[in-house]
């Protein structure tokens, strides 16, 4: 933070401002510099917006309960849970599940584990995969194989591109 003199101005004003016109009343310089932090930081993100998000499965074992409690909309697709086991997306979820398991006298767990769809074939990526493939995605564009992302494995080939059909004249 830059030190600045009891007129809200920098220490040594080249121009003859009084700075006291621009002082927001009612408010300390923490919350000033707080303020213009913040602002700086969302520049920051408009920037680099483009930068791919962790994102995060949750592996819930449960021991007194079944899995029949869970709504298939918070379980992640195209991936396989078994009868006290189950991934789920989300992480409030999961918690009132495993709550749930210990009030009835189990000991159920979570645990995070980042998954990912491959942008080119669609497969799903879990773990050491998915943090590898986030990390080929902050690669420059032009180091990626396919136009839509980069290769996730070696066995990795884009889907098939359908055509629109044409309406019969």
């Amino acid at each position: 933070m830059s030190q600045r003199d009891d007129n809200y101005g920098p220490v040594y004003s080249p121009l003859p401002v009084d700075w006291s016109a621009y002082k927001i009343h009612g408010w300390t310089q923490e919350a000033i510099d707080a303020k213009i932090k913040g602002r700086q930081a969302r520049s920051i993100m408009r920037r680099f917006r483009s930068v791919p998000v962790t994102r995060r499965a949750w592996w819930t074992t449960l021991t007194a309960t079944s899995v029949q409690e869970a709504g298939r909309g918070e379980l992640v697709a195209g991936l396989v849970s078994e009868p006290q086991a189950l991934w789920c997306r989300s992480r409030r979820k999961a918690r009132a599940l495993v709550e749930a398991d210990k009030a009835a006298g189990g000991q159920g767990m979570m645990y995070p584990v980042e998954y990912r769809h491959c942008a080119v074939c669609g497969r799903r990526l879990l773990g050491p995969a998915a943090h590898d493939y986030r990390v080929k995605q902050l690669r420059a564009r032009r180091e990626w194989q396919f136009e839509d992302g980069p290769a996730c494995s070696m066995e990795c080939k884009p889907g098939r591109k359908y055509k629109k059909r044409r309406k019969a004249a």
